[in-house]
């Protein structure tokens, strides 16, 4: 899977245009190439005259002979006061597709600081599974809500995803090691892969809690949230 860790970072950028719809939404597209992987990404993001953002990703011209994905997905960075959450989909507690059964389906709220969980080894979590929204909102009540096209994954930390991991020097080996940024990085997921580990942690998820290399497509829109009066 190691191909995938440095498609993104390495992502060329080839293009990007914008136009407007019969509709009268703004359309921009943004092209890039995937050379780690001969592939081709593509984000659309359609804007109407409220301000909501359609966004559709899709990944193509993808080799069926790649090792499978860690997880397709975008990651956004916002304002750290925008640190209330709320969801519907599984929790509250952190949950992954292969270990989601004892995560309830509901109405969840907590702050970004609570869905941290401090793995002694520093590594992924917090995620949420078969969400349908979630809001980012801050003590007025204003912010974003995001909501799936169809059911999306994600987590929210005070972190980059880069921090969880120790690299090659192995840098941030404990959670002591962890600082905590003024900024809300959300991923937001098509799917992350299972977590496995049924003999050991060395084991791979079954293979439906994979996700085969293949051309992928996923949406969602982001809306302002405005506070009550």
């Amino acid at each position: 899977m190691g191909v995938w860790k440095e498609v993104t970072k390495n992502q060329g950028f080839v293009d990007i245009k914008q136009e407007t719809d019969a509709s009268g939404n703004s359309v921009v597209t943004a092209n890039y190439k995937l050379a780690a992987v001969n592939g081709a990404l593509q984000m659309v993001y359609t804007i109407n005259s409220e301000g909501t953002i359609l966004v559709n990703t899709t990944m193509s011209s993808i080799n069926g002979e790649l090792p499978v994905l860690p997880r397709f997905g975008n990651n956004l960075v916002i304002n750290n006061e925008f640190s209330n959450v709320a969801w519907f989909g599984r929790g509250p507690h952190e949950n992954y597709q292969d270990r989601n059964t004892s995560a309830l389906v509901g109405l969840y709220k907590a702050s970004v600081s609570d869905l941290y969980f401090p793995y002694i080894r520093p590594q992924e979590n917090g995620y949420k599974t078969d969400t349908r929204w979630i809001t980012f909102t801050n003590e007025s009540g204003n912010g974003i809500k995001v909501t799936a096209e169809d059911l999306v994954s994600f987590s929210a930390h005070h972190q980059y995803n880069d921090d969880f991991d120790a690299g090659e020097d192995k840098r941030q080996r404990h959670t002591t090691d962890i600082e905590k940024r003024d900024l809300v990085s959300i991923n937001i997921d098509y799917k992350q892969m299972g977590v496995g580990g049924d003999t050991s942690w060395g084991r791979m998820p079954h293979k439906e809690y994979q996700i085969e290399a293949d051309n992928l497509s996923y949406s969602y829109t982001i809306e302002a949230v405005k506070a009550e009066k």
